[in-house]
């Protein structure tokens, strides 16, 4: 069936008031064509468009005296007049402000049937953005200049710097977020651009200052007379010298996490046929950057204090005896007088020596503490957790021990006989000791934690070592703990977003 609309004309009618009502048909046409002959063609006036919005613009009303529309697809049915006055009462122009005019107006129109004219282009907002993934060995370049890039900006909160690599132009600006308490772990944002055939490209990298509680084992200078042999570090080790392993055919070292070392090469004094691959179970890497270590590591000198913080300040030798229930118990070693705390509470308490104080410590730790002083720490017995980190993911006991020069740990006449358990971060600036070494070995020296230290003693033959890493450290320190002059990538997705 073919619907033909049509007009009689009055005389009297102007051929203006002729064109507004054949641009209404025209448009009323159109409306029936998708509301009665759509289905035909998959569209359905109760189902969300897939095809573009196309508008077509009509010439101009005055320009036309008549229009002949195409015939509707078979099997749609002429609308009443009744239907048409709806239609027409709903129909609308678009709004103008969403439409890009780019046709040619149309010039005069005669009576015989005109081509359609040319769409209306609709103006869509930019796509989004574009990623593209960094080959490997991009990725690691960029991360190996990023971190050496934040180490070189320390002591600047801003920096903008730019350089060239396998023929790109980089650039770069990094931004220094100071750690805002004792436990937090200092941070700086890179954003970084690149340009890759006239387009743009920029990338997010977040690195972390590294805290030397980050380290499982990391020795400044490695004793020549002293060899890792009956020895098993469970994560990162690192060393600024040469070091020297031991392996018979009996017993092995063992490094479970990666191995960092600024030497070219290690010492293996190793009788058998111990493979490098079955000691260092993580791998190794000769030939990296040096990590310092600080003169003075005063708790308070890379971030500020919680001022809820409890702050002992001891002049003078001390004994400290923790107890599970979060109270303690100190001596002063001159004059024989004890004080004795029971009141826990949920911030960091620090027991600060000063001058040549030396602090002695055993016991049983419950909450954030940090002993700290200048010259001298002696463990002289047990140092664990009141609640296990390994059994409890939710523990919130966490122990720093940190000396400028010398931690010690005394002789069997006051650690006792058998294993020694500390669960700490100990830092000793100069010395880690272990006195009376020369004893039979009858027990294992464990440590759940870390140990940075300028060097160490022998442990053996009165200790074989374990030390097990603290995984909770690699998102806090504890109170109060040193940095390392070393950031690490600690957040990137390793994409180019293209503009």
């Amino acid at each position: 069936m073919e619907l033909a609309l049509s007009s009689r004309f009055d005389p009297r009618i102007s051929r203006k008031m002729f064109g507004i009502a054949a641009s209404a048909a025209v448009h009323v046409a159109l409306l029936f064509f998708i509301m009665f002959g759509g289905n035909q063609f998959g569209i359905d006036s109760g189902d969300t468009p897939t095809s573009k919005l196309v508008l077509i613009e009509e010439p101009d009303a005055e320009q036309r005296d008549g229009v002949d529309l195409a015939p509707l697809p078979a099997g749609s049915t002429t609308p009443s007049e009744v239907e048409l006055d709806q239609a027409l009462a709903r129909l609308a122009p678009p709004p103008s402000d969403t439409i890009e005019d780019q046709a040619e107006e149309p010039g005069p129109v005669d009576d015989v049937e005109s081509p359609a004219p040319a769409p209306i282009t609709i103006a869509t907002a930019e796509g989004p953005q574009s990623t593209v993934i960094m080959p490997s060995t991009e990725q690691a370049a960029l991360a190996r200049r990023l971190e050496q890039l934040a180490a070189e900006a320390l002591k600047s909160s801003r920096q903008e710097v730019t350089w060239e690599q396998d023929g790109r132009q980089y650039s770069a600006l990094l931004i220094r977020e100071r750690a805002n308490e004792g436990t937090a772990l200092e941070r700086v944002t890179a954003q970084v651009s690149a340009s890759d055939h006239g387009r743009q490209m920029t990338t997010m990298v977040n690195l972390n200052r590294l805290a030397f509680s980050q380290f499982t084992q990391m020795v400044d200078r490695w004793d020549p007379q002293v060899a890792i042999h009956d020895d098993e570090i469970v994560g990162r080790f690192h060393t600024n010298s040469r070091f020297s392993l031991l392996a018979d055919s009996r017993k092995a070292p063992k490094f479970l996490g990666k191995v960092t070392t600024t030497a070219r090469s290690f010492n293996n004094e190793s009788i058998g046929r111990s493979r490098e691959s079955d000691i260092f179970r993580g791998g190794i890497e000769t030939g990296t950057s040096e990590i310092e270590l600080p003169e003075s590591s005063q708790p308070f000198a890379l971030a500020p204090g919680d001022e809820q913080a409890r702050v002992h300040r001891l002049a003078a030798d001390t004994r400290i005896r923790f107890f599970a229930d979060g109270s303690y118990r100190w001596t002063d070693l001159n004059t024989m007088q004890s004080q004795y705390l029971n009141e826990p509470i949920d911030h960091p308490v620090y027991f600060i020596g000063s001058g040549k104080a030396a602090l002695h410590v055993q016991g049983v730790v419950a909450g954030q503490v940090l002993l700290y002083s200048p010259r001298l720490i002696v463990i002289e017995g047990n140092l664990t957790y009141a609640t296990d980190p390994r059994t409890d993911a939710d523990s919130e006991d966490y122990l720093g021990i940190v000396s400028d020069r010398v931690v010690e740990i005394p002789g069997p006449a006051i650690t006792g006989g058998g294993d020694l358990e500390i669960d700490a971060a100990i830092y000793a600036g100069r010395r880690f000791v272990v006195t009376d070494i020369d004893r039979g070995r009858t027990s294992t020296l464990r440590i759940y934690g870390s140990l940075a230290a300028g060097t160490i003693s022998a442990t053996e033959p009165r200790y074989a070592t374990k030390i097990d890493y603290d995984t909770r450290f690699e998102r806090q320190r504890p109170p109060g703990f040193p940095s390392t002059n070393r950031y690490e990538v600690a957040n990137w997705d390793g994409q180019w977003t293209q503009r």
